[in-house]
């Protein structure tokens, strides 16, 4: 996958104005939270801009170890990190470099160094963006994982953490859905070896019996169900339910 993901009409107007930037000589910056595709959109706007991180830069900047004699424009990454904005971004302009950044948010101090700003949305407010993320990832899941046969579309996205959440739920599901109960059996036993050694078997047990616990409250909803169907005594139910901390 590759380039700014522009399916919903807010992604569509950042780029919009991304590409506008790319003809102008101003400092651009682009803000935003994590994994919601600033780098991507720094290279439509300098296309041809080495990409430093902003620590990496400030280090290289002091040394002296950076060559910028013939380079036109360069894109410094989470600029956040790091104090000296200034010193850096009017070091860049005093060799008449463009300069376009990316931080997670806006400052005040920005708006004295960086003539245009662009502020990318999580993914939450993307939803155009986020199907076609999935898609992508699935289709990446697919080959990782050896898989040929079609992908159940019913995949519970995680966005709290934008891109990288997203993509870690779609490859955990389809994963899981991939695994035979040898497979998850091998799992636990692995796992099991490695922590018997300093664990006592009721400090284990909730490895087994808090899926179980959760699994059928999910599937059964009321812990009456639940007994009945685990053929567990109810009060035991519950004291299980409250032992283990499931509401």
């Amino acid at each position: 996958m590759k380039g700014f993901i522009a399916h919903s009409k807010a992604s569509k107007e950042v780029l919009k104005i991304a590409t506008l930037s790319a003809s102008l000589r101003v400092n651009c910056l682009i803000f935003g939270p994590k994994a919601v595709g600033k780098s991507h959109l720094a290279k439509v706007i300098a296309p041809d801009a080495k990409a430093y991180s902003a620590l990496d830069l400030q280090e290289q900047i002091r040394a002296k170890a950076v060559d910028l004699n013939t380079v036109n424009e360069v894109i410094i990454l989470d600029i956040h990190k790091i104090d000296a904005v200034g010193q850096i971004v009017e070091f860049l302009e005093n060799s008449n470099i463009k300069v376009v950044a990316t931080a997670t948010k806006d400052k005040d101090i920005y708006s004295k160094y960086f003539q245009a700003k662009i502020e990318v949305l999580p993914l939450k407010d993307r939803l155009e963006d986020v199907e076609y993320l999935k898609q992508e990832y699935i289709k990446e899941a697919k080959r990782v994982f050896l898989i040929d046969e079609e992908i159940s579309q019913d995949i519970e996205c995680d966005l709290s953490n934008n891109a990288i959440s997203l993509k870690k739920s779609i490859f955990r599901s389809i994963l899981f859905d991939s695994l035979t109960k040898s497979d998850i059996a091998n799992i636990l036993e692995n796992y099991l070896q490695k922590e018997i050694k300093s664990s006592s078997y009721k400090e284990l047990l909730p490895i087994f019996e808090v899926p179980l616990l959760k699994a059928a409250q999910k599937e059964y909803k009321s812990q009456l169900q639940m007994a009945k169907h685990l053929e567990i005594n109810r009060n035991t139910l519950r004291k299980k339910m409250i032992e283990n901390e499931i509401n």
